[in-house]
């Protein structure tokens, strides 16, 4: 089952339909309040159309196309999402021969971050799209927003298998107008859940990011440290987290803190490229560049060869350039260069 929510999204419906048509046994689709084409576009590809009337609450809409979800297996997939060529081609072979124990396939989602300031970054991220339907509400979603699925499958004692299945994700790829809209509905869904669950690490999280792309930087440091101090954090998400704590004291020249902080996120993530270019800057300019020299030299070589997703579910792709600057400054202190 291809399980969607959707609303007003004319826009992009049809192209994220027509990349899963081909494997999809069923699409089933909740329309939360659309005015547009929307349901039209889906029922010309055979989905079946429910409506929902939002509630502020992601996972709920989310968890009402569960209910009607009658396949042994489902992808979930947004509108501004396609699966990519290839997944097309091994999704099913993925499901044939996934274990028993198996109950969720992590898949990989590429994500091109347009920036306030109009500067993108590319984002890689692994999260449980394609699992198991344990049937509703054994399997569900928890969060008003930026919903998780994962922990319905840890609870069932079921484990979360990595995959290569990528899914191309053009959310962050808008006008600015369009962002500052998102951005701004997300907060003040994060706002409500925080309230609701003042110790949930994920929502903080969550919650310090959204703060980022309003650029309260301040505002988004502490709610991230928050995140953390919560000690509930999944590996990938403390990973993510810490990486950007490294990110914003180095930014305010606080090198020893940062080195820290990339080093936490090497604990979790170990072969996260981005969290090793940022070790590698906070070593430059503490004074080290004989330990600098070996990281930048190791990123340079993973940037060409890999393009997987870390095991640990998270990674930025990083400019070369921007890796090169940092050797070069290296090679140069140690009179290399």
């Amino acid at each position: 089952s291809v399980s969607m929510i959707v609303r007003n999204e004319e826009k992009f419906l049809a192209e994220c339909l027509a990349s899963v048509k081909d494997v999809a046994d069923e699409i089933i689709i909740v329309d939360t309040g659309s005015y547009d084409n929307t349901i039209e576009i889906a029922k010309s590809f055979g989905a079946k159309v429910y409506n929902y009337e939002w509630n502020d609450d992601f996972a709920a809409a989310r968890n009402e196309a569960l209910k009607y979800c009658s396949s042994d297996w489902i992808l979930y997939i947004d509108a501004d999402e396609r699966l990519s060529d290839e997944s097309r081609q091994n999704i099913k072979n993925y499901i044939s021969l996934a274990a028993e124990d198996i109950g969720a396939l992590i898949c990989i989602i590429e994500s091109n971050h347009i920036q306030l300031d109009g500067s993108s970054e590319l984002h890689r991220g692994g999260y449980p799209r394609l699992f198991r339907n344990y049937g509703y509400p054994n399997i569900k979603f928890q969060g008003r927003v930026h919903e998780q699925i994962s922990p319905s499958i840890v609870d069932l004692k079921k484990t979360l298998a990595i995959s290569d299945i990528t899914i191309i994700h053009l959310g962050y790829n808008r006008t600015r107008e369009e962002m500052e809209k998102k951005i701004k509905r997300n907060y003040q869904l994060l706002l409500q859940h925080v309230n609701e669950e003042p110790l949930n690490g994920y929502a903080w999280y969550q919650l310090g990011q959204t703060l980022g792309q309003m650029r309260l930087k301040k505002e988004s440091e502490e709610a991230i440290r928050f995140a953390i101090k919560c000690g509930n954090l999944s590996d990938s998400i403390y990973a993510s987290a810490s990486a950007t704590l490294a990110q914003l004291c180095g930014n305010n020249k606080n090198f020893q803190e940062s080195l820290y902080w990339a080093e936490e996120s090497l604990r979790k993530a170990p072969d996260s490229i981005y969290s090793q270019n940022l070790k590698a800057f906070s070593l430059l300019y503490l004074g080290k560049p004989e330990l600098a020299k070996p990281i930048f030299i190791s990123v340079l070589d993973q940037m060409k060869t890999k393009k997987s997703l870390p095991l640990s579910g998270f990674d930025i792709e990083l400019s070369e350039d921007l890796v090169l600057t940092g050797l070069n400054q290296t090679l140069k202190l140690l009179g290399e260069n």
